[in-house]
């Protein structure tokens, strides 16, 4: 997901520039059906994410009985073309009045570039309060994204503290899926996650000898950093506790993953070795989604979003088991939650034709109502904290993961806290050294933790 967005933003910037005066957003390679009408007040809104189109336009059809504002949803994939819708009508000025991007970097690029309203004004401390906290403040420009951008970044013409989005959709990595069908043939409660490291590779030792060609764990390791990010880091925080996780990336490395407790870490991920599934080091992402989705793999690790792409490749979420990566026995932290980040936002253009009623539609959709309406239909899930009317919005599958979201503070483990690392850091090198540690077996959790502290070396030099 990181390399696709950092694409994303490298294409974008010419149309960015080009349309300092326009809002850019996703178009649509086919319409997902005309609004239904509401007078004379009619919205248009683009998304990059097909999946949520049909959601979408499911929600403005409430919307627009509760409002009478109207509001056409158009959506576009993959990437390719999205920007290059984005630059067509950026240039035109053909663009819609609201927009879905991604939270955290494509919003305040666009907002920074003149192409996004600030909405601060707009979005209220009871609408923030409903929202959940670690997804409050995304689309919110900071003073140290402002003094950290580059001489020529357009966040050196604006100003701290504009919003240019509304979360709208949140998640967390490091998400297990399991088949209750390959859990219960080799003889597992299928109901059931495991509660400790320990016990889930008692899990994968199990279905991998029940089935050794299609019982163990699928992940896109040809995307190196997914290994390193979306199950060591956790399980990481998890062994050590959040200060002693944070000195891994210290400078100058005295506490760093060739420590004793870092290289302790680095061995809990090796015993992952005999349970990956065949050509994991070959699959990207979607691939190795998509095997697991096929029978391929008895596990399979993702984010809270992978549910969705399971269902569009059918899987029903009724056949999955779905947990965090649980922490170890042995480690500081008995229980874990994940602090979830928020995955993409809603925007309100320059252009938009008629601002209240746009601002309007992205008040409702960060609604309980709004919000559970779009999860339940597509498997994302929101922004806004649903809390105790969860279930009867989202269904209970969506209901089980959003409560990942709750759990004891010391022990959440918070994806989007990167201020521990260099400011150019490289996932992709970490990435490399845990493929090399893991499935591949060319290095002992020794060597690799001091690749890792070499990696880390070279990274805090390069940003003085």
């Amino acid at each position: 997901m990181d390399v696709a967005r950092g694409r994303l933003r490298r294409l974008l910037a010419p149309a960015l520039v080009l349309a300092a005066a326009a809002v850019a957003a996703a178009g649509c390679t086919g319409d997902t059906g005309e609004p239904t009408r509401g007078g004379d007040r009619t919205l248009t809104m683009w998304t990059f994410k097909k999946s949520h189109a049909e959601a979408l336009t499911t929600a403005a059809a409430q919307f627009t009985k509760e409002t009478g504002i109207a509001v056409k949803v158009e959506a576009v994939t993959p990437d390719d073309v999205f920007v290059s819708k984005v630059q067509s009508a950026a240039q035109t000025g053909g663009l819609p009045d609201v927009l879905e991007v991604h939270s955290g970097g494509e919003d305040l690029e666009m907002g920074a570039s003149g192409l996004l309203q600030d909405i601060r004004d707009d979005v209220t401390e009871a609408w923030k309060q409903r929202l959940l906290p670690t997804t409050r403040e995304s689309g919110v420009l900071t003073r140290q994204r402002i003094d950290q951008a580059a001489a020529d970044s357009p966040f050196k013409n604006a100003a701290a503290g504009q919003r240019f989005s509304v979360p709208f959709t949140a998640g967390a990595f490091g998400i297990v899926y399991a088949h209750k069908d390959k859990l219960k043939a080799a003889g597992l409660a299928p109901g059931t996650p495991p509660k400790t490291w320990e016990d889930f590779l008692d899990a994968l030792k199990a279905t991998t000898a029940r089935d050794p060609r299609q019982g163990g764990l699928a992940l896109g390791l040809k995307v190196s950093q997914t290994g390193f990010n979306w199950i060591y880091q956790p399980l990481a925080h998890s062994y050590l506790g959040r200060d002693r996780f944070h000195a891994l990336w210290a400078k100058g490395a005295a506490r760093g993953f060739a420590s004793p407790e870092g290289v302790e870490t680095l061995e809990l991920y090796s015993r992952l070795t005999p349970y990956w599934m065949p050509g994991a080091t070959t699959l990207g992402i979607d691939e190795a989604d998509i095997a697991f989705a096929q029978g391929k793999a008895a596990f399979d690790v993702g984010g809270t979003f992978t549910l969705a792409f399971l269902a569009q490749n059918g899987v029903s979420p009724a056949e999955l088991l779905t947990f965090p990566v649980p922490p170890s026995a042995g480690g500081v932290n008995k229980e874990i939650s994940m602090s979830p980040l928020a995955l993409t936002g809603l925007g309100l253009t320059a252009t938009a034709k008629d601002r209240g009623a746009a601002v309007r539609w992205i008040d409702w959709l960060t609604s309980p109502a709004g919000a559970g309406a779009v999860a339940r239909k597509s498997l994302d899930l929101p922004a806004t904290d649903l809390g105790a009317q969860a279930e009867s919005l989202v269904g209970p599958d969506l209901a089980a993961m959003q409560k990942f979201f709750s759990g004891p503070p010391a022990g959440a483990y918070d994806a989007a806290d990167v201020s521990f690392q260099p400011s150019d850091y490289d996932q992709v090198k970490p990435g490399d050294v845990m493929v090399r540690l893991s499935p591949l077996g060319e290095l002992t959790p020794g060597q690799a933790g001091a690749e890792l502290d070499k990696a880390m070396a070279s990274m805090w030099k390069a940003t003085g």
